[in-house]
């Protein structure tokens, strides 16, 4: 498992979870914004980057 603690400004955040069943992108409240059966992770993380989003955590 694979997970990314994305952060926009002083209270936005997302986080985007890689399993073996997956890769889903979640907001601060848990709620799924995407979902895709394959491992998507880092593509989607490049996509958030590039949009503004920083990292705050990054890990297994």
């Amino acid at each position: 498992m694979r997970e990314t603690v994305l952060i926009k400004g002083e209270m936005a955040t997302i986080v985007i979870v890689t399993t073996e069943a997956g890769t889903e992108v979640l907001d601060g409240e848990d709620e799924v914004l995407e979902q895709h059966a394959e491992d998507r992770h880092e593509a989607i993380l490049r996509r958030y980057l590039d949009l503004g989003w920083d990292i705050e955590e990054d890990g297994p």
